[in-house]
């Protein structure tokens, strides 16, 4: 009856297990965190070149700092708070005041535009730091309850998938505020556009925090009694699944950043900007439910090689249809889709290999994830910066956008496929020798 408990004094709600108020609540939380992780990856580099006025090399230093200051949080966050960590209510009140802390440093980051030019940088720098480092306080709680509030693989990979598919609709949300936001003109201006699209952001994370706490506040001290995982999560331990994360991570994500470059100054269109921003997280969105049947009893490392093959695919494609924009809208869904795919594989997998530890331990192990999550978007956004640094991507040499937007899926692919194949081929030759040895 775990996955049924009620609300009470000194009782565990479990989360997508029964107890759907509880879900609910988790799933608007994540969607505020949401909007704040998705306006680092989708605005934050163009607010600071476009409005803020900095150099590419200047944003890509600010974004890879405040990165590894954030990985270097989570991991003191998982450490020091640890025993915080370790019970429902303890983390429901952590993540509350972690939004807090990233709310006001996220705002004061969007006012940088509204300076003076010689203080911008060192400002956007502090700012962006804050920031970071109030995000690790906001995110690792809510990371841990996927594995502290849900009672076995299943409930995982479906609260997985709605992190995934939530985290979609945040993005989907930005991208309908792209398309204003990429034009430089009109009243009110593009920098005091983007600085109350994030006032607006900080108000919805606040209160779905200040919600989610409300829910679990009256949880019991522990964690929800966990089932063993799946046979096909038992074989993913968790320090592989960190290597993909990472491979995942610095190479991705860079497809999404250059949208509003490729919009603007290839497309000459921030219109069709906002659909291929729309259209990559609708695709998140609805596939989720499909890849959460998919993945059900299903080896991950198999999974891991086939969405990574679709990857690699759909960055192919959008080399060969790029300047056609309803087929780049086509391949961008694709990319959404099979992204979303492998996403959920892994973070469900992840779930699944924390969900074993003692409670004490799942507050460190999600700091590792989120910390080698932050080291590979810091060495993308230093990537990122280099490269926009290194051409002339408002004129000229705009079509180097294109190939640019199809390197970071198919390296990030590739990386995936080779480090699968090679984590299979470990996994199975210890298997022989553990049964030689016994045998």
């Amino acid at each position: 009856m775990a996955g049924k408990a009620m609300p009470g004094h000194g009782q565990v709600r479990v989360l997508f297990g029964g107890d759907r108020h509880a879900s609910l609540a988790y799933a608007t939380a994540h969607f505020g965190k949401s909007l704040f992780w998705q306006a680092g990856e989708l605005l934050l580099a163009f607010f600071l070149t476009e409005a803020a006025g900095l150099a590419p090399t200047a944003m890509g230093g600010v974004i890879a700092l405040s990165l590894l200051a954030s990985a270097a949080s989570d991991l003191l966050v998982g450490h020091a708070l640890r025993r915080t960590l370790s019970s429902v209510r303890g983390a429901a009140l952590l993540q509350l005041q972690g939004a807090a802390l990233a709310a006001l440093a996220l705002v004061c980051l969007f006012t940088t535009a509204h300076l003076p030019p010689e203080l911008r940088l060192p400002f956007a720098l502090g700012m962006a730091l804050l920031f970071r480092v109030g995000y690790s306080v906001y995110d690792t709680p809510q990371n841990v309850l996927l594995s502290l509030a849900t009672t076995d693989s299943v409930g995982r990979a479906r609260g997985a998938a709605t992190r995934i598919a939530v985290s979609g609709g945040a993005g989907l949300g930005l991208a309908l505020a792209v398309a204003p936001l990429l034009v430089d003109d009109g009243v009110p201006s593009q920098a005091t556009r983007f600085l109350l699209l994030t006032v607006l952001m900080a108000v919805v994370a606040m209160g779905s925090a200040c919600w989610l706490w409300r829910v679990l506040r009256h949880a019991g001290e522990g964690a929800a009694p966990r089932l063993p995982g799946s046979p096909g999560a038992e074989a993913n331990p968790p320090w592989p699944l960190l290597g993909l994360f990472f491979i995942l991570l610095v190479s991705v994500p860079l497809f999404g950043k250059l949208e509003p470059y490729f919009a603007v100054h290839v497309l000459r269109s921030p219109g069709w900007g906002g659909a291929l921003v729309t259209a990559s997280a609708l695709a998140t969105i609805v596939s989720q439910p499909l890849w959460r049947r998919v993945i059900t009893g299903r080896g991950r490392t198999g999974l891991v090689i086939a969405f990574s093959t679709l990857l690699l695919a759909c960055a192919g494609l959008w080399l060969l249809t790029a300047y056609q924009p309803w087929m780049a809208l086509c391949c961008a869904m694709l990319l959404g889709m099979a992204g979303g795919g492998l996403g959920l594989t892994l973070w469900s997998a992840y779930a699944d290999a924390a969900a074993t530890l003692p409670g004490a331990r799942i507050g460190l192990a999600y700091a590792a994830l989120t910390a080698t999550s932050k080291l590979a978007l810091a060495m993308g956004a230093l990537l990122l910066g280099a490269l926009l640094g290194g051409f002339d991507y408002r004129q000229a040499d705009n079509e180097r956008i294109i190939w640019l937007m199809a390197a970071g899926p198919a390296i990030g692919a590739v990386g995936c496929i080779v480090f699968a194949l090679l984590w299979h081929h470990f996994s199975v030759t210890r298997m022989e020798t553990m049964h030689a040895k016994t045998s």
